[in-house]
C-alpha cells in the first residue's frame, strides 16, 4: 500500500526533471553531478540527513536495517526514463512520505560503469557508522511493467519468500528464480552487498514480453505511472514490514501467491529418481530413444530456422538486442510465434512416426541428475516429468514447454544467452517423451 501522502504528480515531476531537464547522465559528467546534487537537495528538504559514500548520496532513518538503491546515471545518449529515472523518483517520493522509521535510501553513481558507486558504498558501509543490513533492494529498469524480483539467489528460502509474498505483490517467475539460484548474475547495485552475505535482490518491472525493448537506447524517454506506483507500493510494504527472516536457503518456489516449499522440491526430486530407476534395465533402448529425439529436433529446426531468418522487418527489441548483444536482426522477434508453432507441429509428427522402446522415466531422471549439479530448482521440472511420464510419456515435455515458448526464447535471445539459430537445441530435452508405450 502507498503511504497516505504519496504524491504521484510530484513523483512524475521528478521523472521529468531527470529525463527532460537534465537528459543523459553519463558517469562523471556534469549531468550526473546535477542529478546527484538534485537528489541531495530533495532528500534534505524531506528532512533526511545525507552523507556521501564516495560520490553517492545515502540517507538513513532509525537503525537503517533495510537499504533501497536507485542509480542516477545513464549510458551515453539515453535519457534513461526506465533506466533509471523512474526508480530515483520513487525513492525520492518515499523519502517524503514513507511511514518507515528504519530505512536507508541510496543513489549510487556509475552503475553503468561497473557498479562503481555501489561498490564503494558496500565497502565503506561499516566505516560510515551505519547499521547492519537485513535487506538490500536495488531498483533498476523500473517503469514498464509489473514489479518483478530477479537475482533471488540461494539464501532466499521458503521463509524469506513467504515474507516477500506476505508484504508485497512482487512477481518472481520460476525461470528467473531457478536461474538466480543456479547462476546468479548480480548485475545491479545489490551485487557487492549480496556478495558480502546480505539478503538482497534486484527489483525491476517486467513487461508481457519479458524485456524492456528500449534498454540503453535514445528512445528510453517515458515511464508508465501505474508501473511506478506498483513498485512504490511494494517498497513501502517491505519498508514497513518486520525484518525478513533468515533461513537455510531451501529451494522453495513462489507460485501464484503461495510458496511451494523446499521440502516438497526435494520430495519431488527424490521421487523422480526412484521413478527413473525402473528404466535402468532398458538403458540401451533409451539410448536409441535419444537418437530418435535428436532426429525429431533436427526436423523441427528446419521450419524454425527458415522462419526466423527470412528477413522479416525487425522490431525495436530486436534492434536493441543487435546493438547491445550483437544478435542478428533477422526478424526473429516478429516470427517467433510462427517459428515455434511450426516447429512443434513438425516435432509432434516426428514423435508419432518414431516409436520409442526405452522407459520414459530414465532419461527424465538423467536430466534431473544433471540439473541437480546446478541447483535443485533446475532439476525440479525434470524430476516432475520423471514421475508423471508413468501416466503418459508426453509429460516428459514439461521442461521443454517451460522454454519452447515465445516469451522465454525472446528473453534469452535479447540478453545474448541463446541466439535464435540455437533455439531448436531445446528439443533435445524432449528425450523422455520417446519412451515406449501406446501412441495417442
Amino acid at each position: 500500500m502507498l503511504p497516505p501522502l504519496f504524491d504521484i504528480d510530484r513523483m512524475n515531476t521528478d521523472v521529468h526533471w531527470l529525463v527532460n531537464d537534465i537528459g543523459p547522465r553519463v558517469h562523471r559528467s556534469a549531468e550526473e553531478r546535477a542529478a546527484r546534487d538534485g537528489v541531495v537537495s530533495r532528500l534534505t528538504e524531506a528532512g533526511w540527513t545525507v552523507i556521501q559514500a564516495g560520490d553517492s548520496p545515502v540517507a538513513c532513518r532509525g537503525k537503517g536495517g533495510k537499504l533501497f538503491m536507485a542509480h542516477v546515471d545513464t549510458v551515453a545518449q539515453s535519457p534513461g526514463a526506465v533506466d533509471n529515472a523512474g526508480a530515483v523518483a520513487i525513492l525520492l517520493e518515499l523519502a517524503r512520505t514513507t511511514s518507515s522509521q528504519d530505512l536507508c535510501l541510496a543513489f549510487p553513481v556509475g552503475e553503468e560503469n561497473g557498479l562503481y558507486g555501489s561498490r564503494i558504498l558496500a565497502e565503506s558501509w561499516n566505516t560510515l557508522g551505519l547499521a547492519p543490513l537485513a535487506l538490500v533492494v536495488s531498483l533498476d529498469l523500473v517503469g514498464d511493467g509489473t514489479p518483478t524480483g530477479i537475482d533471488l539467489d540461494a539464501p532466499w528460502g521458503g521463509s524469506e519468500l513467504n515474507w516477500l509474498e506476505d508484504h508485497t505483490e512482487i512477481d518472481v517467475p520460476y525461470l528467473h528464480r531457478a536461474f538466480g539460484r543456479a547462476l546468479p548474475q548480480w548485475r545491479s547495485d545489490h551485487a557487492y552487498f549480496v556478495s558480502r552475505g546480505h539478503l538482497g535482490f534486484n527489483l525491476i518491472t517486467r513487461s508481457e514480453s519479458g524485456i524492456f525493448a528500449h534498454y540503453h537506447q535514445p528512445t528510453d524517454t517515458t515511464v508508465r505511472t501505474d508501473s511506478l506506483v506498483a513498485v512504490a507500493a511494494a517498497l513501502e510494504g517491505m519498508a514497513t514490514a518486520p525484518t525478513p527472516p533468515r533461513s537455510q536457503g531451501d529451494p522453495a518456489v513462489p507460485m501464484g501467491g503461495w510458496v511451494f516449499p523446499g521440502w516438497a522440491t526435494w520430495l519431488t526430486i527424490s521421487t523422480g529418481f526412484l521413478s527413473g530407476l525402473a528404466g535402468l534395465p532398458d538403458w540401451k533402448s533409451s539410448i536409441g530413444d535419444l537418437a530418435r529425439a535428436m532426429v525429431a529436433g533436427v526436423l523441427a529446426a528446419v521450419p524454425m530456422y527458415a522462419l526466423t531468418h527470412m528477413g522479416f522487418p525487425s522490431e525495436i527489441a530486436e534492434r536493441t538486442a543487435h546493438t547491445q548483444m550483437g544478435i542478428s536482426p533477422s526478424g526473429w522477434w516478429v516470427t517467433a510465434p510462427f517459428a515455434i508453432g511450426s516447429a512443434w507441429l513438425v516435432w509432434l509428427a516426428a514423435w508419432r512416426k518414431l516409436p520409442g522402446h526405452g522407459h520414459p522415466a530414465l532419461p527424465a531422471a538423467i536430466f534431473a541428475a544433471l540439473g541437480l549439479l546446478l541447483d535443485p530448482l533446475v532439476a525440479l521440472p525434470f524430476a516432475l516429468a520423471a514421475v508423471l511420464v508413468r501416466i503418459h510419456r508426453l509429460f516428459g515435455l514439461i521442461p521443454v514447454i517451460l522454454l519452447m515458448r515465445p516469451e522465454p526464447l525472446r528473453e534469452l535471445s535479447f540478453h545474448g544467452l541463446l541466439e535464435p539459430v540455437f533455439w531448436p537445441v531445446i528439443f533435445i530435452l524432449a528425450w523422455p517423451a520417446f519412451g515406449r508405450g501406446t501412441r495417442r
